[in-house]
């Protein structure tokens, strides 16, 4: 028996390939200034420089970079916003097609948890920013970093909360212990057609700026070169009002 946390990650991981196909959805014009339109929800390109330049400023303030931060991170910072919201969209599809919901409380209890392994991965007190940039924080710290900017973070809680209960409601259908990494084959084998269907049903635009889409590996592929390039104005800005953030108790 493992935590159920390892065992539903461990799913996220093998299904997450699916998430990508939902970007075969996009096409036709894209509204100026627009990153990205999810469902109907327009994301601007200043938003994903701003995002962009809340993590630059994170890492740099607490010395998780050496030296400037590559046109290759940015790309990849700025594509990880874009699949967030592409990654959301699917596993809602998902969960509004299998009749399962979440609640406040869910993302609520969702995020506590969140908060509390950041933290203590941070060091406990040591750390002193708000709940969201602990977060932030540790995800830029682990070795499989999604790339988290702190206005992200109830993005990502959301998602996690809609896994669990999609991982839950399926496990109880097969009759099989969604703590037991036994199970994974079984609950891998019922959900990714489900991500697969839900992929193709989704309204996803992306401007070509963040990359295009890979039917070969079901991937965003991040352009060539980076456009994401932060002012330090934006930069400056971001660790002033990290800095303003109080640590949420």
């Amino acid at each position: 028996m493992i935590h159920a946390r390892s065992v539903r990650l461990a799913a996220v991981m093998v299904l997450g390939g699916a998430v990508a196909l939902a970007t075969s959805a996009c096409g036709g014009p894209m509204q100026a200034g627009a990153a990205a339109v999810v469902q109907g929800q327009r994301t601007t390109d200043a938003t994903v420089q701003d995002q962009v330049a809340s993590i630059v400023s994170l890492v740099q303030h607490n010395n998780l970079q050496q030296g400037d931060i590559t046109d290759a991170q940015r790309a990849s910072l700025a594509k990880a916003q874009i699949s967030l919201l592409v990654q959301q969209a699917v596993w809602q599809r998902v969960a509004d097609d299998h009749g399962v919901t979440v609640t406040a409380a869910d993302d609520a209890k969702e995020h506590a948890s969140l908060v509390e392994q950041a933290r203590a991965s941070l060091g406990g007190a040591q750390f002193t920013g708000s709940d969201d940039e602990a977060v932030a924080l540790a995800d830029a710290e682990s070795q499989s970093s999604s790339g988290l900017a702190p206005s992200t973070v109830p993005i990502y809680t959301h998602v996690q909360s809609l896994v669990t209960a999609v991982i839950d409601d399926q496990a109880g259908k097969l009759h099989v212990n969604p703590n037991d990494q036994n199970s994974l084959p079984a609950l891998q084998a019922a959900i990714l057609p489900m991500l697969s269907k839900a992929a193709t049903e989704i309204n996803v635009k992306i401007s070509p700026r963040y990359g295009s889409f890979d039917p070969a590996t079901r991937q965003i592929v991040a352009a060539q070169a980076s456009w994401i390039r932060p002012t330090a104005a934006q930069i400056a800005a971001a660790a002033a009002a990290q800095q303003q953030q109080q640590p949420q108790q």
